[in-house]
């Protein structure tokens, strides 16, 4: 099996993918951590566990743009009597909404949708 762009640049897409995941409902890993420390009875100041704010990167504005256009456009697949599992966004909506706005570099685009994608993915599978 081949891995996916997203996957194979996976150095370069580490704020993409945080983004996807805070985009699917992560916060981060802090919850988990309140409730390790809550049963551990350790108290910790408020301060350290305030959710992580995510800042988009001015070169990858357009890449949320098409990506939050397209948040409608996921596709699934069903077993039998089983959940449906996210596949990815359908890339015929990508190509359109790209074409729409006018994306001037639709390949970089793509490839940082990608990342994006493969970060909410990770958080959608969890569920």
């Amino acid at each position: 099996m081949e891995r996916s762009p997203a996957r194979r640049a996976r150095g370069s897409g580490k704020k993409l993918n945080a983004l996807g995941r805070a985009w699917a409902g992560q916060s981060g890993g802090k919850n988990e951590l309140r409730s390790d420390l809550d049963a551990w009875g350790v108290t910790v100041p408020a301060r350290y566990l305030e959710p992580e704010r995510i800042v988009i990167w001015p070169k990858h504005v357009t890449a949320w743009s098409v990506f939050s256009q397209c948040s409608g456009q996921w596709r699934y697949i069903t077993g039998l009597n089983a959940k449906p599992v996210a596949q990815g966004i359908d890339r015929t909506a990508l190509a359109s909404v790209m074409q729409m706005m006018g994306v001037e570099d639709q390949a970089t685009a793509l490839r940082q949708v990608q990342h994006i994608e493969a970060g909410a993915l990770e958080v959608m599978r969890q569920r």
